[in-house]
């Protein structure tokens, strides 16, 4: 209205309690271009939790860990969030003896899981620096909670396609993983994640398969008779991490198998 007051004065000069309290609103992010140079520079991790159905493992939780650099992902199906400690570990040892290489930076949010665990002593001990984002600032951890959104559209979507039971989602975000790893990517140039991690393209150990799908597991017991099935109908249920097969799921005995004759 007076212009003529407000000649001399700056923005920062006003000072207004009653509109900080009425108008306060969140900062915007900013979008953020770093990017690592090395594989395990930067690990980005996030709990997601609890399912509401337990999976046919008994798990609630699955554990994310994410390489900045090459966009590989690993995931650990946890039945307690209190074991985001000793699968950190498993990683982390995995990472020291399979790719000779360090953990520099761990980046999640400010859970629980991450704080009180124990975690902060083994990080000391190693010399990871642990980033966390401020509370009720999921934005920060992007990196983990996007891949979260995209391992669970991928799962839903097999289990839908298929009529899947709700307690198959454990073995589904697992396969979701699997297959996101062994894909190309925009994020990437076209090139898939393990291919980026490896420096080569590495095509699937076992030629893919239709998420619960019914497959046929050929029967080895010794106790099968000359005239019993020769085959177990069973449901494909995702890919040994372990073992050049596939992992299948007999609902009525509730027995898994992992075989190469399916």
């Amino acid at each position: 209205m007076f212009p003529s007051l407000i000649q001399t004065k700056t923005l920062s000069e006003f000072s207004c309690e009653s509109c900080e309290l009425g108008k306060h609103h969140r900062t915007s992010f900013a979008p953020s271009d770093h990017k690592s140079s090395v594989p395990f520079e930067l690990v980005h991790s996030d709990v997601w939790g609890p399912s509401r159905i337990v999976s046919l493992k008994g798990h609630r939780w699955f554990v994310t860990f994410i390489d900045d650099f090459s966009r590989t992902t690993w995931i650990y199906m946890v039945k307690e969030k209190s074991e985001v400690f000793s699968v950190f570990k498993a990683l982390h040892k995995m990472i020291c003896t399979q790719f000779g290489a360090v953990v520099k930076i761990l980046r999640s949010d400010n859970g629980g899981e991450y704080i009180y665990s124990g975690l902060g002593d083994y990080f000391n001990s190693y010399g990871i620096l642990h980033q966390t984002s401020c509370i009720v600032t999921p934005q920060q951890n992007g990196v983990a909670e996007r891949k979260n959104r995209h391992l669970l559209d991928v799962a839903r979507s097999m289990m839908f396609s298929v009529h899947a039971p709700k307690s198959y989602w454990g073995e589904a975000v697992l396969t979701a993983a699997y297959l996101i790893n062994r894909l190309p990517t925009h994020v990437l140039n076209k090139k898939a994640p393990v291919e980026v991690l490896l420096g080569s393209s590495l095509s699937f150990t076992v030629p893919p398969r239709v998420f619960g799908s019914v497959c046929f597991v050929h029967n080895h017991f010794l106790t099968r008779e000359k005239l019993d099935p020769c085959a177990i109908k069973c449901v494909f249920v995702g890919y040994s991490p372990t073992q050049k097969g596939y992992e299948c799921y007999h609902p009525p005995s509730r027995k898994w198998f992992v075989s190469m004759n399916v």
